[in-house]
């Protein structure tokens, strides 16, 4: 950004040498053209940064370096990352219900450099949610995937049931709240087999998802 200010001043002294060899001898004595007025931002400046060159490339570079750094505590590389949020998605189909949940790793109550794993990391998984209705759901699977960046991290749970009578299946029960207190709110969201779609907040007052 330093380069473009000094632009100006750079014109003006060009300009004035044009000037110079255009006059004559006859020509009246030659007056330097005042200094071009500074704003308030290049008044500010340091006696140091008006040393740099306009094309120096140190400027553009200096200028990467802090928008990498800005981006990466923004968002971690882009990623939104907001503690005490998460996204559950919930899929149907043929006879089986598949749960995906994915937060922050601190809204579990743990450290964001480390991803838990092997036995730790299914207990996650444990009664975060319930289908609602009368039916017979049976749980087939748990599976659990993290990633972090060093200082961030996040991880997705993921449950699968098989239900004998999932037409009669409601909606689910969400119990992520009362487990894991540090969540705040969910956006859920349910995918039916026909392409129906129902998107819901989930809140701690507000722990259900209808599928209708």
């Amino acid at each position: 950004m330093i380069s473009f200010r000094f632009w100006p001043v750079a014109a003006v002294s060009a300009a004035s040498l044009l000037t110079l060899v255009a006059c004559g001898p006859s020509s009246a004595p030659y007056e330097p053209p005042p200094p071009a007025p500074q704003s308030d931002q290049q008044a500010e400046l340091p006696d140091a940064a008006l040393a740099v060159a306009a094309d120096s490339p140190a400027a553009p570079a200096a200028v990467t370096e802090l928008e990498a750094a800005h981006e990466d505590e923004a968002g971690h590389a882009g990623e939104p990352h907001v503690h005490g949020g998460g996204d559950l998605a919930i899929t149907r189909e043929d006879d089986f219900l598949t749960v995906s949940l994915d937060a922050p790793l601190a809204n579990f109550g743990l450290s964001e450099t480390k991803v838990p794993e092997g036995k730790k990391a299914e207990k996650f998984a444990e009664g975060i949610v319930e289908p609602i209705g009368p039916k017979t759901c049976e749980e087939t699977e748990r599976s659990i995937t993290g990633r972090t960046d060093g200082t961030h991290g996040a991880m997705t749970v993921s449950v699968a049931w098989r239900c004998k009578k999932i037409d009669r299946v409601e909606g689910m029960l969400v119990h992520v709240f009362e487990l894991y207190p540090a969540f705040q709110h969910i956006d859920a969201i349910y995918l039916g087999p026909d392409g129906q779609q129902v998107a819901k907040e989930l809140t701690p007052n507000d722990t259900e998802i209808d599928f209708d």
